[in-house]
């Protein structure tokens, strides 16, 4: 069996490595000139840069992590417990937020236990910002959870449903919110990848590019056309596949096979964020992201990837972080180092090393999402080649981990 993928992303990487393995040809068609998708890294004077967001490895899937790790080896790896702060009136709170309270000024802290301890009474709220309010008490919603959210989405709250949350956002108990109040320890604050790994060396390009060894990948092609012949599909007109796996995003779809006008305007309208990322120099520091809900700030968060490997920096007196700005692509990016809107002046961000714009950064799960990826997907499942995976195949907010297990559970679909 012959397969064309689209896409060399992490999904594109995995299930061509899977495929190939159980003894199909693997043809992988990337628009780019490396592979990695999203989970790309590049060195620019020396520091790690994650260009599209940083990318770590943590899976409650072990079948990932085994398979990750027979490509490459655990010792290739730096294992890191996290250490995410919020940037809250002018001081380093510990997240999670809501169990981090006992760092706030007392006025706030009561504020906000009051109102989680009230909170989660009567029906479940269907839309993003009231479920905030329901879940977390006004003094957490307001504080914290709506103006975060509202920078990162850039998208009316209240217009989001919330199905897409499960395993996203740490959802702690009022039992457990009590318990952090009283220990006030942050090491007691559980949430999602609380402890992950990373590359030693190279960043997470490393793992991409181990991934992507001995395969067949095709770099600077932009899929132009995609037809059926037969029982045959043909990838621009020159390449005959019997199986199509397509992780590139779904608007790409429309302008290159002919699909029905419904479908087509069901996949026009899905919403995305963009991104973009600034890598700078910065004073050392232990932390590994930092979340900035003011909205002073354009910036909502930095990656410190010089954290997450100590070879992340070439000065070890130093570090380096990759400040988050979601919408268009910026213009002047060596300008923002001389605004005063862009991140809080503590951080040290004074130069602009490097920039990226990212089209397609997160899937929005708005409320008419439900409805129209489920006419796609209905729609594509129909054919029995061709076939949609990873986040921007199936317009699914995933991780990585869930990307690679998806394309796992594919793999055996297709080679029983």
């Amino acid at each position: 069996m012959k397969v064309g993928v689209l896409g060399a992303g992490v999904s594109g990487l995995t299930i061509g490595r899977l495929l190939q393995e159980r003894g199909c040809e693997v043809i992988l068609f990337e628009k780019n000139a490396t592979a990695g998708g999203l989970a790309r890294s590049r060195f620019t004077n020396g520091l790690l840069y994650d260009p599209h967001g940083g990318h770590i490895l943590n899976s409650k899937h072990p079948e990932v992590m085994d398979w990750v790790f027979s490509i490459l080896p655990k010792e290739n790896w730096q294992y890191t417990e996290r250490n995410a702060k919020i940037f809250f009136r002018g001081k380093y709170i510990s997240y999670p937020f809501e169990l981090s309270l006992c760092e706030l000024d007392t006025d706030d802290a009561v504020d906000c236990v009051y109102d989680f301890i009230l909170a989660q009474k009567g029906e479940e709220p269907s839309d993003f910002r009231e479920w905030l309010v329901w879940n977390f008490g006004e003094g957490i919603a307001e504080r914290y959870m709506i103006p975060y959210n509202e920078k990162i989405w850039a998208y009316p709250l209240e217009d989001m449903e919330t199905q897409w949350m499960q395993g996203k956002m740490p959802l702690p108990t009022k039992k457990e919110m009590i318990r952090s109040m009283l220990l006030k320890d942050p090491s007691e604050r559980k949430m999602p990848h609380s402890s992950f790994y990373y590359p030693l060396r190279g960043g997470i390009q490393t793992m991409v590019d181990a991934i992507a060894d001995g395969m067949d990948i095709r770099y600077n092609t932009n899929i132009t056309k995609i037809c059926k012949r037969g029982r045959k599909w043909v990838i621009n007109e020159e390449e005959e596949v019997d199986q199509i796996v397509s992780t590139i995003p779904l608007p790409l779809l429309p302008a290159v096979m002919e699909l029905p006008a419904e479908i087509v305007q069901s996949i026009y309208r899905l919403k995305y964020n963009s991104l973009s990322t600034v890598l700078f120099e910065c004073p050392k520091t232990d932390i590994t992201w930092l979340y900035i809900p003011s909205h002073a700030y354009k910036s909502h968060r930095v990656g410190y990837q010089s954290t997450l490997t100590p070879y992340g920096c070439p000065v070890s007196d130093r570090s380096c972080g990759a400040l988050e700005i979601i919408g268009k692509p910026i213009e002047d990016p060596e300008a923002l180092a001389h605004r005063h809107d862009i991140l809080p002046e503590e951080l040290g961000y004074t130069e602009t090393l490097d920039y990226e714009f990212t089209e397609y950064a997160y899937v929005i799960h708005d409320r008419k999402y439900r409805d129209s990826i489920t006419a796609v997907k209905a729609y594509f499942s129909e054919n029995d080649s061709f076939h949609l995976l990873g986040r921007w195949g199936t317009w699914n907010y995933k991780n990585m981990d869930l990307c690679m297990a998806d394309a796992m559970q594919l793999a055996k679909e297709l080679t029983l």
